[in-house]
């Protein structure tokens, strides 16, 4: 029978090297992809990076974009830098705790209480988000130890210095607001925090008080209707008076100026105005108006116009005498 010795693989020092070469260049390509996707470090827009060393941060902030990293060393942490708000509220659901009544409970000036709901409207300064990262590393960690005890501490002391009538008013309001403010913004600079705004939305007073201001406001409301409606009446009676008055003027004019020879003057030109007239005559048949002229001492040629007068003496007069006249052509 035939036999074929094949002998055994080559364990010289150059063929081990070439095996470990191989096999380094092939773990090599299959580790350089994996590298390059730990090592990349992507930002999104409206977010920093803060990075950490062996779990220490170094100081450095990656900004929007595309960065690089030791995946070995090195690791980040993501922090938003977008506007927040933080809501604390009466309305269940509204605000930021959404299982209970959340408003800051206070009392005024003279004891009694009031329910204030209130907004703060926030965002971390990108310089300084290593600051906010030692500090407080979450959103929610800041709002719970920073600014709810704040906002309630602030808002709280304002409110003790207002009473109850002032502090549910738009001055009120503003007092708060300010106060609140001025206190946050400082504790919010030390901690990697920019503060936007305090908005207080609303002062809710106790019911019973309430319905008292809503009632004073109604009688406020009648009593200045009454004194309107008093102020017009008194304009009403000072135009009738001064109307009164310059009648009583006007008429006290007219008859000091009205003497028996301007009234038959003005009874003369009225005969102009007719084709006919009705004359009152008196004795002797002469018009009444020219023997009132005559006792008055005035001269006839001024106060007897150029007329034809027929006296009626028939019975159907009414035991008057009356005359027709007629003004001649050159009256």
């Amino acid at each position: 029978m035939f036999r074929m010795d094949i002998p055994p693989p080559s364990t010289s020092a150059a063929s081990l090297t070439r095996m470990v070469l191989v096999a380094g260049l092939a773990l090599l390509l299959v580790a350089a992809p994996i590298t390059g996707l730990l090592a990349w470090e992507p930002v999104q827009e409206g977010n920093v990076k803060v990075v950490k060393k062996w779990g220490a941060t170094t100081g450095e902030v990656f900004e929007p974009g595309a960065h690089f990293i030791n995946p070995v060393a090195q690791s980040t942490v993501p922090i938003s830098v977008r506007p927040q708000s933080y809501t604390m509220s009466s309305t269940q659901g509204e605000g930021s705790v959404k299982s209970r009544d959340d408003a800051i409970t206070v009392l005024t000036e003279d004891g009694l209480r009031a329910d204030i709901d209130v907004t703060v409207r926030y965002r971390v300064d990108a310089a300084n988000a290593v600051t906010f990262h030692r500090e407080y590393r979450t959103l929610g960690t800041a709002e719970e130890r920073l600014i709810r005890p704040s906002i309630r501490s602030a808002l709280r002391t304002e409110a003790g210095r207002l009473p109850v009538t002032v502090i549910y008013t738009g001055e009120g309001q503003t007092q708060l607001k300010t106060a609140a403010e001025d206190a946050l913004a400082d504790e919010f600079g030390n901690a990697g925090l920019i503060l936007e705004a305090v908005q207080v939305r609303n002062v809710e007073l106790p019911d019973e008080y309430a319905q008292a201001v809503e009632q004073k406001e109604i009688t406020e409301q009648r009593r200045q209707q009454k004194q309107d409606e008093l102020a017009v009446e008194k304009l009403e009676a000072d135009r009738k008076r001064i109307e009164a008055r310059g009648e009583a003027d006007s008429n006290r004019i007219i008859s000091q100026s009205l003497d028996q020879r301007v009234l038959a003057q003005k009874y003369i030109d009225k005969l102009d105005e007719t084709d006919t007239v009705y004359i009152p005559v008196g004795d002797g048949g002469y018009p009444q108006f020219v023997q009132s002229l005559d006792a008055a001492g005035a001269p006839s040629s001024q106060s007897s116009p150029n007329v034809t007068v027929t006296a009626d003496t028939s019975p159907d007069a009414d035991e008057r005498s009356n005359a027709t006249a007629t003004p001649s052509a050159n009256a």
